[in-house]
């Protein structure tokens, strides 16, 4: 079965959406020649091993009636909201306050 990414889709989410467990991951990984931390192209088609012996049919059928695909992947707009980085670049009290 082939499938195709979307737009800021990563591995795991494609992993998620086919097999409908984040185990699928690595089969998904293995059988396309990609890393779990590559980015995927908008459009860019990967062969899903069958049978997906680590799969949730259940998850797999709920995504689809209901349009679920999910995408993770970090946009630029994304990162515009943390210009330094994020929390690993804060500190405690002075631009990151605790309440």
């Amino acid at each position: 079965m082939k499938t195709t990414a979307k737009e800021r889709q990563t591995v795991l989410d494609m992993a998620l959406q086919t097999g409908g467990r984040l185990e699928t991951a690595m089969a998904l990984s293995a059988a396309n020649g990609v890393s779990l931390t590559d980015r995927l192209e908008d459009g860019q088609e990967l062969t899903v091993p069958e049978p997906v012996d680590v799969g949730n049919a259940r998850v797999v059928r709920l995504y689809r009636a209901h349009g679920v695909e999910p995408a993770t992947e970090v946009s630029a707009e994304d990162m515009q909201c943390c210009p330094c980085g994020g929390i690993g670049h804060m500190g405690l009290e002075i631009d990151f306050e605790v309440s």
